[in-house]
């Protein structure tokens, strides 16, 4: 496959010019040149300074026009103000010499101020770098570093141990402190480093294409604050996961924590639902903490993905390890691990009598008859069982054990294995137990400080493992409807809009659902009584009336809605009083239409809905209904299209596995046929630009299929 080389310059660039160099090491244009020395970049260095003649034995230049060598990238650490002189310059150099392809512009002062005259600078930086075919990342931003060229912009990070994790993010300070914090242990190696700033040009998407080429990369970082595009970066995103596990946090999810990223960064943050739906859409991983996004991040750049959800675990203590199961059991993507009859006589034969082997499935306690030698024989074992396909351990070094010579003990069993299986630690003692800690890192064993973590860490990495099989394994291809039901169902729209109505009437609303197959209960719209005697009889008993009318958006306000029509004797007394109710609200209306519809039997209430939104576009809402939309929030969304298996999985990650299977008497819920209605529905959003938002609540799921008995259909604005 051809590799995207795009971006190369600002990475592994032949040459590069820093303009702001200093000889104050005070100042961020000393220690970015330092660093960049410091990380051993073979490539031309240019330093630009109007009055030094030299910086660390480099010759100065006044300006980008004087160098007469080709400079492929440049480095912006002057002013908002002087960067604007300098990329016109860079402008008029690139027409001489046609050289510049990059440049990173870590000056502030551009539209993350939030006015006008900042974001105005920020555009005729992008315009005026682009006229020339120049790339900008930034403005704003810590610069750039790759471990394997030893390019290095960042006036933070001198140098950096080469590994497999390559971070994008649009805080500097949140990515460096990582850096510091895991440098010191050799907690991970780095591949690249990417501080995006404003994305006036380069941004995410960009990098994530070009990372998923990248040999060097075997795990993406991202922290993210908001996205001016989010529909181009999941889409972008998801192909990229496929590939590579994306691991990600994102800041604003709160109210104040998103007015905070629009301060810090002029990024848009938004509907962190939303974001949250996408994230497990497109097969990236979100922590929730900054501890979980380290442990996330080292534990991929180290490890394999695995190829299963079996776990088991091997401690020495009660307490941890069954902390480690309780978070195990509240995982819904993890199993304990059952052993075959071999595997369980093997380690029996090797512990000590009081050790428990298999109680529960997976579980290993050694107990403080442990050695270094038992943990090398027991995880020998673990790692030849077929039926494991992850390995928690949980430490805490015992005062008599050798803690050098048991991290090489493990190290050795792991490394002795015939297949690499996951394999991750959990340290307990702190800084009591750091030589263990140095010993497997050193062997490249991630090692995390908590056992709950440790259960949580698994869980994440066997969900993306699951999401990178299934997207290799059921590809899915959107599937578009029919001429005719495209066609009949914006006449309806265009109809109900050229009546001036703001969404559709509800018997309208059924109308296109039939169109698109989704089940509503039987109905009958009528104008009289008479009408509606021989209508109830064809959709059946019970019933329930509603009053239809343009005018009336809230039924149940007005007495427009009768519920418990058994009979024809009650149907009369109800359509009567409809008729009284409506009559007494609205003179006018002397003669209302009806809608009389049949009365499911009690189930769980669903919701489905589909909206247009301003940031994310077509997106599909699924949750618990009727009063608990509000009560409870149980909903979750995903970007459309959606297919099949998608939906299947926003059901599960949304509905407890009980309410799935049927609860009090319940039958199961018919999941195909809740999937169906869900890919209906945004086939219907993505068909029909005069719709703005579907609303199906309820929706009642039977073990037959489901129903929708309320819809509701709002038209786009005019334009």
């Amino acid at each position: 496959m051809e590799k995207n080389s795009a971006l190369d310059a600002f990475f592994k660039p032949k040459s590069v010019a820093i303009v702001g160099a200093s000889s104050d090491p005070k100042k961020p244009g000393f220690t970015a040149l330092k660093n960049l020395i410091s990380m051993g970049y073979k490539g031309k260095i240019f330093p630009i300074n109007l009055r030094e003649e030299s910086i660390l034995g480099y010759p100065c230049y006044k300006s980008v026009l004087d160098i007469e060598e080709p400079v492929e990238a440049c480095v912006l650490l002057v002013s908002a103000e002087l960067t604007m002189k300098v990329a016109g310059e860079l402008v008029e150099r690139k027409k001489k010499f046609n050289d510049v392809t990059a440049a990173v512009c870590m000056s502030a002062g551009f539209g993350e101020l939030g006015t006008p005259e900042g974001k105005q600078r920020e555009q005729d930086l992008v315009r005026m770098l682009r006229s020339a075919s120049i790339r900008l990342i930034g403005p704003n931003c810590v610069g750039m570093i790759d471990a394997y060229s030893g390019f290095n912009t960042s006036f933070d990070i001198p140098s950096y141990p080469k590994g497999g994790l390559s971070f994008l993010t649009q805080s500097g300070a949140l990515a460096t402190s990582f850096l510091f914090w895991a440098g010191g242990l050799n907690l991970v190696g780095l591949s690249k480093f990417a501080s995006i700033g404003n994305m006036a040009d380069v941004d995410m998407a960009e990098l994530l294409l070009y990372l998923k080429d990248d040999d060097s990369t075997k795990v993406i970082g991202i922290y993210m604050e908001g996205l001016p595009k989010p529909r181009e970066f999941f889409r972008t995103a998801r192909a990229v996961a496929a590939v590579k596990p994306i691991v990600v946090l994102k800041a604003g999810k709160s109210e104040m924590g998103t007015a905070a990223a629009l301060s810090h960064t002029g990024a848009i943050a938004g509907s962190d639902a939303i974001y949250d739906g996408a994230f497990r859409q497109a097969g990236l991983v979100r922590a929730r903490s900054v501890a979980e996004f380290y442990d996330l991040m080292r534990a991929f750049e180290r490890q394999p993905v695995p190829e299963g959800n079996r776990v088991c675990v091997l401690t020495h203590m009660g307490g941890p390890g069954t902390l480690c199961i309780d978070e195990i059991s509240a995982t819904a993507t993890l199993e304990m691990a059952k052993f075959s009859p071999e595997t369980h006589d093997a380690i029996r034969a090797v512990c000590a009598p009081m050790a428990n082997v298999g109680h529960p499935d997976g579980y290993v306690d050694l107990t403080a008859a442990h050695t270094e030698k038992l943990h090398n024989q027991v995880l020998g074992h673990l790692f030849s069982e077929p039926n494991v396909d992850m390995v928690l351990q949980i430490l805490a070094p015992s005062a008599f054990l050798e803690q050098k010579l048991l991290a090489e003990e493990i190290s050795a069993a792991y490394r002795s294995q015939a297949g690499k299986k996951t394999f991750l630690n959990a340290v307990t003692f702190g800084s009591f137990a750091l030589e263990a800690r140095k010993g497997l890192e050193g062997a490249g064993l991630p090692t995390v400080e908590f056992p709950d973590a440790l259960a949580r860490v698994a869980g994440s990495m066997a969900a993306y493992g699951a999401f990178r099989r299934a997207a290799a394994a059921n590809p899915w291809t959107p599937q578009a409807s029919d001429r005719e039901t495209v066609d009949a169902t914006a006449r309806i729209l265009t109809a109900a809009a050229g009546k001036g109505q703001a969404g559709l009437l509800e018997p309208e609303a059924y109308e296109v659902c039939a169109k698109y197959g989704i089940p509503t209960s039987p109905y009958s719209v009528v104008d009289t009584l008479e009408e509606g005697i021989e209508a109830v009889r064809k959709v059946g008993y019970p019933a329930v009336l509603k009053v239809v009318s343009s005018e009336i958006i809230h039924k149940s306000d007005v007495g427009g809605v009768i519920l418990g029509i058994t009979s024809e004797d009650t149907f009369r007394q109800g359509y009567q009083k409809l008729v009284g109710n409506i009559r007494a609200a609205f003179p006018h209306i002397t003669q209302p239409r009806v809608l009389i519809q049949k009365m499911m039997p009690s189930t769980t209430e669903l919701v489905m809905g589909a909206i247009r939104d301003r940031l994310f576009g077509p997106v599909v809402m699924f949750g618990l209904g009727g009063i608990y939309v509000e009560a409870l929030k149980m909903v979750n969304f995903r970007l459309l299209p959606i297919g099949p298996g998608e939906a299947k999985d926003l059901v599960r990650q949304t509905l407890p596995p009980a309410l799935l299977k049927g609860v009090r008497g319940r039958g199961p819920m018919n999941l195909d046929s809740i999937a169906s209605v869900m890919v209906a529905l945004g086939r219907l959003l993505e068909e029909q630009p005069q719709v703005a938002e579907v609303d199906l609540n309820p929706i009642l799921p039977f073990e037959e299929g489901c129903v929708a008995v309320d819809a509701r259909i709002i038209l786009s604005p005019s334009r």
